[in-house]
């Protein structure tokens, strides 16, 4: 239903989500959260204004959200406020904005559901600033990952407060 993803498709979400290397190399640094359902990463690609911006992703291959079993989608919202919190915290953002698209019109260009979380910054134009994007070195991006390794590693997932301590 809806699908677009080409015939013999690799998808590069499904090898994050198995720990193996893309074509951009291997991503399992940048990878902070996995468990059976969802794997949950620093992006590889960035806007200038807005770094370290976080994408959840589903380890099953699901395209699109006309697809996403009700138990994933659950997954990723619930994950999506767990980083939401912990980019408030720990990047000391301004706000997040989340993002997700579906079909060549909806502007998908990876066909593998993904969620976007990014930090927000008063006047950071992250809506205008797409065409500033670039690929972040792997040094570039290794500060994010470790402070939110760090940050998951040691918050309980169930405490409702996490955003007052």
């Amino acid at each position: 239903m809806y699908s677009h993803e080409p015939e013999n498709y690799v998808c590069p979400l499904c090898q994050i989500a198995k720990g193996q290397t893309t074509e951009k190399g291997s991503q399992e640094e940048d990878v902070f959260f996995r468990d059976d359902t969802i794997t949950v990463f620093v992006a590889g690609k960035w806007w200038r204004s807005n770094p370290g911006h976080v994408i959840i992703i589903p380890n099953k291959h699901i395209e699109n959200i006309y697809v996403m079993p009700s138990e994933t989608g659950h997954s990723i919202a619930d994950f999506s406020r767990e980083v939401a919190v912990a980019l408030k915290k720990i990047y000391s953002c301004d706000g997040v904005s989340t993002r997700q698209h579906n079909e060549p019109a909806g502007n998908q260009d990876v066909w593998h559901y993904h969620l976007h979380i990014f930090p927000r910054y008063e006047n950071d134009n992250l809506y205008l600033n797409y065409k500033d994007s670039y690929w972040p070195s792997a040094e570039e991006k290794k500060p994010y990952s470790d402070k939110l390794k760090t940050y998951f590693s040691k918050s309980s997932l169930s405490s409702p407060d996490r955003l007052n301590n």
